[in-house]
């Protein structure tokens, strides 16, 4: 029989972004038998869709502008609806509607093409704006506060750029062999 690690171990890989999969692996055990442990806890630990994942990241870096009423003012912008969307891509969400997929993809042969990146400015009006990339934003899309830690590795992966084609890949899409 598998034995999973302890209640604190497992709160802490699933903190890291490890599925219950890779969890399961690890250990030697189900994903049923992780996803059952979390159901257990006191109170119960469950994955949050991957949209509000997503968004959560984001808010809980940046102070995100809303007028008085509440309402956001920044949070339905061009730059972070596309990000949003990616990221969910990145992450595997099978619920992105087409049209959000192509804007997001467009965005991200914008900031390859003119080698930028995502930054929020509470300060400005458009709030989050394509900034020249810098060494220390690396192959990330969104330009990351200093002062923050990185999440967890799966959503370190979402914010990144696509891996860049090989030469034999752009000329087998060319139709060159």
């Amino acid at each position: 029989m598998a034995k999973l690690p302890t209640d604190a171990v497992l709160v802490k890989l699933f903190h890291l972004g490890m599925s219950d999969a890779e969890i399961a692996a690890q250990y030697g055990a189900s994903p049923q038998a992780v996803n059952k442990r979390y159901m257990n806890m006191d109170p119960p630990l469950r994955r949050q869709p991957i949209a509000a994942r997503v968004t959560e990241l984001l808010t809980s870096i940046w102070d995100i502008k809303v007028d008085r009423t509440g309402v956001s003012t920044h949070h339905n912008k061009y730059a972070v609806k596309n990000l949003k969307v990616y990221m969910r891509m990145q992450l595997g969400d099978d619920t992105v509607g087409e049209t959000s997929a192509a804007s997001a993809e467009r965005m991200i042969r914008r900031l390859i093409r003119e080698n930028v990146v995502i930054d929020y400015d509470r300060s400005s009006e458009e709030g989050w704006q394509f900034v020249p990339r810098e060494p220390s934003d690396g192959r990330r899309v969104i330009r990351w506060p200093a002062d923050k830690e990185l999440p967890g590795a799966d959503l370190q992966k979402a914010m990144e750029l696509p891996e860049p084609e090989t030469d034999a890949e752009e000329a087998g899409a060319d139709g060159d062999t």
